[in-house]
C-alpha cells in the first residue's frame, strides 16, 4: 500500500506542475497575442491556406476533390499549431529558464512537455473553427452525430504531432539557428506526403512508407473514414495506429530531450543561446 501510495504522490506532484506551467504558458501565449492580432494576423493566415488549396481543386470541377483539399487542409492545422514545440527549447534557453528548470527538483521532460501544450490546445481550437467555415465555404460533410467528433479526431491528430514535434525540437536545441527552417519543413512534409493535398500512394514507395511512420497519415484517414459515414471497423484501427505513433514519437522525444540536456550540462553550455 505505501508504494501505491508514493506513486500516487508523485503522480499529484507532476500533475500540479503540469498544470503550473501549462498556465505559465498560456500567459506568455496571451502576452504575444491579443485576440486581434491572433484573428485578423494568425488565424486568417490559417484560413487562407485552406481557402486557397480548396480553391486550387475546384479548378478540377470536381466536388469531391475540392472536399478531398478542404479536410485535408483543414486537418493540417492542428499540425501546424502543434509543431510550434519545435521552437520552445530555443525560447527557453534565450529566456534563461532552461538552466532553472533543469535544477528543479522536477523532470525538466515534465515542465517542458505542458509549457508548450497551448500549441496542441490552440491548435485543436483553430483546426475546429477552420473546418467549421471550410463546411460552410465548401459544402463539407457535416454527418450529425459524427461531425461532432471532429475536434477529438483533431485532437489525437495534434497529440501525435506534438509527440513528433518534442523529439525535433530536442535537435534544434544545439542548432537554435535552424528551428523556423525545421518547422516549416516538419510541417510542409507532412502537408506533401501525408494524404492532405493528394494520396500518400501517389509518391514512390519509401516516400510511401515513411509517410505511415509519420503523425498525421492515419489520423486523417480515420476522419476521411469517419465524414463518409465508414464503419466503425474502418475508422478506430487508423485512428488507434495514430494515437500509437504518437505515443512512439513522444516517448522518443523525451528519451531524445533529455539526452540533448546531458550533453549541454555536460559541455557547460545549458546557459547560452547559441
Amino acid at each position: 500500500m505505501s508504494g501505491i501510495s508514493v506513486r500516487e504522490g508523485a503522480l499529484a506532484r507532476w500533475l500540479g506542475v503540469g498544470v503550473t506551467a501549462s498556465r505559465i504558458g498560456f500567459r506568455e501565449f496571451a502576452a504575444f497575442y491579443t485576440w486581434r492580432t491572433w484573428v485578423f494576423g494568425w488565424f486568417l493566415r490559417l484560413v487562407t491556406q485552406v481557402v486557397f488549396f480548396s480553391a486550387v481543386g475546384s479548378l478540377s470541377g470536381s466536388g469531391e476533390r475540392v472536399r478531398y483539399l478542404a479536410v485535408g487542409n483543414a486537418s493540417v492545422i492542428v499540425c501546424v499549431e502543434a509543431l510550434v514545440v519545435i521552437t520552445t527549447t530555443v525560447r527557453e534557453r534565450d529566456q534563461g529558464t532552461l538552466a532553472l528548470q533543469v535544477a528543479a527538483p522536477t523532470d525538466f521532460a515534465v515542465t517542458y512537455l505542458f509549457r508548450g501544450a497551448y500549441c496542441l490546445l490552440i491548435g485543436i481550437v483553430s483546426g475546429t473553427l477552420v473546418y467549421a467555415l471550410a463546411t460552410v465555404f465548401f459544402s463539407l460533410p457535416a454527418p450529425v452525430p459524427r461531425v461532432l467528433c471532429v475536434p477529438f479526431f483533431l485532437g489525437v491528430i495534434g497529440a501525435s504531432a506534438y509527440g513528433w514535434g518534442t523529439f525535433i525540437g530536442a535537435w534544434v536545441l544545439r542548432r537554435p539557428g535552424m528551428q523556423w527552417l525545421v518547422l516549416n519543413l516538419s510541417y510542409l512534409s507532412m502537408m506533401a506526403f501525408c494524404g492532405v493535398n493528394v494520396p500518400t500512394g501517389y509518391w514512390p514507395s519509401g516516400i510511401t512508407f515513411a509517410a505511415e511512420l509519420l503523425p498525421l497519415t492515419h489520423g486523417l484517414r480515420a476522419l476521411r473514414a469517419l465524414l463518409a459515414g465508414s464503419p466503425a471497423s474502418a475508422v478506430l484501427p487508423e485512428l488507434g495506429t495514430e494515437a500509437l505513433i504518437g505515443a512512439f514519437w513522444l516517448m522518443a522525444g523525451v528519451a531524445a530531450l533529455r539526452w540533448a540536456i546531458a550533453g549541454e550540462r555536460r559541455r557547460g553550455t545549458i546557459e547560452l543561446s547559441a
